[in-house]
């Protein structure tokens, strides 16, 4: 009855603000203000984007209100102004009446501006993460916010956030008091207010964001990670590059996620999706994407030797890091404690910026243990950088985050803010990120021609179902919670975490590498983290999902940048599969037109007359299938060319002629250096798939090399893109 009260008046006092906001329009806008900000701190001890991030803040608009009271409702125009509607001392009723202002279709978006003229509500916004005390933005990273698992906020917390490291997060409720939020792949609610007053969270009303975060694909076909440090006003990104892009995605589009797995173009979709709980509307919806080297659970190996990470520092620290020459330390530390040595690299990279912090230099800390958010002092000592990378591997990771029967255990993959180390480890929800890009880097530079020797190496297995992990006895080594019920206080797996599978032990049942060798009764060996890497658990196949194809050495694309396109090429049968494929080797026009007819299904045939096409050709029918569809024609009436090689713009005629990718006004073209030497007759299928992104130019020297004989891998890459 209390609410159908507060409807009806809001609804009488929504018909009276219209009518007011008719007759003083011009009154009603709102003027805007930056505060002073009271004392000002270093920022030069913290990471570049956090500064930026701070710094963003710093100049954060206010609105000068038109009351005194508690609230003020308004609109968001789309000309970047606001307007008064009118004020109230009641949050909820504030709220109301922004809700029934949505409903009557007026212009712009209803907000709710609180006593410090910010924006605390709007009906359609983005969450900014923020810490406000005493109405002046905080200008350190001292602070952070706890996320939990429901909105009543029980204690324990989910894990925890820093503004510092994130401006932007969806809202998927928002009841004036409480937010649910999606942040770094976790669903979770947060307090809008503290009770000593500060704020959490504001909203940036949709018609006022500019910058949201955003993946995309590179030229080199990498995903990267677009972090957005400032919502509303000019571009201020930090980026994160994860590895080989997933082949749904294109170059040149804007993806949206916000857990790493679902991905949208349109942000509107990505939040209408969230309050209804589903992904129907991403484009990957019945295909989630899992990050290898995220996923990759801390209980592995890496390819590479201590001469190799040598390298790999030598080229990518500075000569003062105390990371050089280290390479001996992380081999020691993950044979004997099971700890993936690239995957700690990765951590202390980020964590001590390329081993020259100061705490790095001060203490011999490398990993940031125990320095907390805006106080370091704290920090653990080291005797040596040795110490530290072997007593942090021994105890903070191994019997820690990599341990089951820790309050720190997430899954022992780098994970985000729903599992794994990331949770508990580090109030930036993209830590995980920043060492996943590292891991990466030292991949691509020590893999080298030879391509990615990590990634891929180990086949991922996620646990769907509520299970136990048994060792070769029977014993159960620990247990799989259902999904969303593990907390501090219950040290064990839970759905969603991830594993190496090692084999097939059974008909029934997979072996895996546990992350505990040892029953949650006993003790562990020696009393520490040693790991014994002999050691297998069992677990039914029935509760266990497989996320990726682990890599053949055995053929000549596992390590190559093509190889998920490869992959998918042969899945779908536009080519053979085979452990040969000579990505690296130009392909014929008769190979060409074999994948293409296969890749769009084109049957029909029509007789011709060759001199160099035979009837027991095997491309006799390929042939007189593409000039029958018309996207190919002989070098003259009587000659194909069936093995000669196929030219960079002559297959982009052939795959813009078949998608209807055609365009005269030349921007993309005329931007490469050799942009001239496009012949005429290719010039509109040429723009056009390089707009539609099938096709890219070469950013080393800016061409597009139009004469160049195309590889197989890339034609692959092409019809794949293509065919998205």
């Amino acid at each position: 009855m209390k609410k159908l009260n507060l409807t009806i008046l809001s609804s009488i006092l929504l018909t009276t603000s219209l009518l007011t906001i008719k007759s003083n329009a011009q009154d009603s806008i709102y003027q805007t203000y930056i505060k002073p900000i009271p004392k000002a701190y270093n920022l030069q001890e913290l990471p570049k984007e956090v500064q930026e991030d701070i710094q963003s803040i710093q100049n954060m608009k206010y609105l000068k209100l038109k009351t005194s009271s508690d609230y003020e409702i308004a609109i968001s125009n789309n000309d970047g102004t606001y307007s008064y509607v009118q004020s109230e001392d009641n949050l909820n009723l504030a709220i109301d009446i922004a809700d029934n202002l949505k409903n009557a279709k007026n212009q712009g978006i209803p907000v709710v501006i609180n006593k410090e003229g910010l924006v605390i509500y709007a009906t359609e916004g983005i969450g900014r993460i923020v810490k406000i005390i005493d109405g002046n933005v905080d200008t350190t990273n001292n602070y952070t916010t706890n996320v939990y698992k429901t909105s009543e906020l029980k204690s324990p917390e989910h894990t925890y956030i820093n503004h510092g490291y994130i401006d932007d997060v969806p809202i998927i409720e928002d009841n004036g008091d409480v937010v649910k939020i999606e942040v770094s792949g976790y669903t979770g609610y947060i307090k809008k207010q503290e009770d000593d007053g500060s704020l959490n969270i504001i909203t940036v009303p949709m018609n006022k964001v500019n910058n949201l975060s955003h993946y995309t694909v590179n030229s080199n076909n990498e995903l990267v990670h677009a972090i957005s440090s400032d919502i509303t006003s000019t571009p201020k990104y930090s980026y994160q590059t994860l590895g080989p892009a997933p082949n749904f995605m294109k170059q040149n589009t804007k993806y949206y996620s916000y857990d790493g797995n679902y991905f949208y173009t349109d942000i509107n979709q990505l939040i209408s999706d969230a309050k209804l709980d589903n992904h129907n509307n991403a484009i990957n919806s019945n295909n989630p994407y899992y990050n290898y080297y995220q996923y990759l659970p801390g209980r592995s190996k890496t390819s590479y030797t201590a001469d190799d990470i040598n390298k790999y520092f030598e080229q990518y620290t500075p000569s003062d890091s105390l990371l050089r020459n280290t390479g001996s330390y992380f081999i020691k530390a993950q044979n004997e404690y099971g700890t993936n040595a690239a995957l700690l690299i990765g951590i202390a990279m980020n964590e001590s910026d390329r081993g020259t912090s100061n705490l790095a230099k001060n203490k011999f800390n490398v990993f940031g243990t125990n320095a907390k958010d805006g106080y370091v002092e704290g920090a653990d000592k080291f005797s040596s950088i040795e110490e530290c990378i072997i007593r942090v591997s021994n105890y903070s990771f191994s019997n820690g985050y990599f341990n089951p029967k820790s309050w720190k255990y997430n899954s022992s993959s780098l994970g985000n803010k729903s599992l794994g180390a990331n949770v508990r480890y580090a109030s930036d929800p993209f830590w995980s990120e920043k060492a996943i890009s590292r891991m990466y880097q030292l991949d691509k530079f020590l893999g080298g021609d030879t391509g990615l020797k990590d990634y891929n190496r180990y086949l991922l297995g996620m646990y769907t179902n509520e299970t136990s992990i048994k060792n070769t006895s029977n014993k159960e080594l620990y247990s799989i919670l259902p999904q969303n019920t593990r907390t501090k206080n219950t040290c064990k797996g839970q759905v969603g975490d991830t594993t190496i599978v090692l084999n097939e032990k059974d008909i029934n049942n997979y072996s895996v590498r546990p992350d505990r060798i040892v029953p949650m009764t006993e003790t562990n060996i020696n009393g520490d983290g040693t790991y014994l890497w002999d050691r297998e658990g069992i677990v039914s196949k029935n509760n266990v999902k497989l996320i990726n194809e682990v890599a053949n050495p055995n053929t000549d694309f596992s390590w190559h940048w093509a190889k998920s396109y490869i992959i998918d090429g042969m899945n779908k049968g536009w080519i053979d599969t085979t452990n040969t494929f000579n990505p690296e080797k130009f392909i014929t026009r008769a190979e060409f037109v074999k994948i293409v007819n296969r890749a769009f299904n084109f049957t029909e045939s029509k007789d011709e007359t060759f001199k160099d096409v035979n009837p027991n050709d095997w491309f006799y029918d390929e042939i007189r299938i593409a000039v029958k569809v018309g996207y190919i024609n002989g070098r003259d009436k009587d000659t194909f060319a069936p093995n000669d090689s196929i030219t960079r713009q002559e297959a982009a005629k052939i795959i813009g002629y078949i998608t209807n990718k055609i365009d005269y006004n030349y921007t993309n073209i005329s931007s490469f250096n050799d942009g001239s030497s496009v012949a005429q007759w290719a010039k509109p299928y040429v723009e056009g798939v390089l707009k539609a992104g099938y096709m890219n130019g070469y950013r080393s020297d800016n061409t597009f090399k139009p004469s160049d004989n195309i590889k197989r891998a890339e034609a692959v890459t092409i019809l794949s893109r293509a065919k998205i």
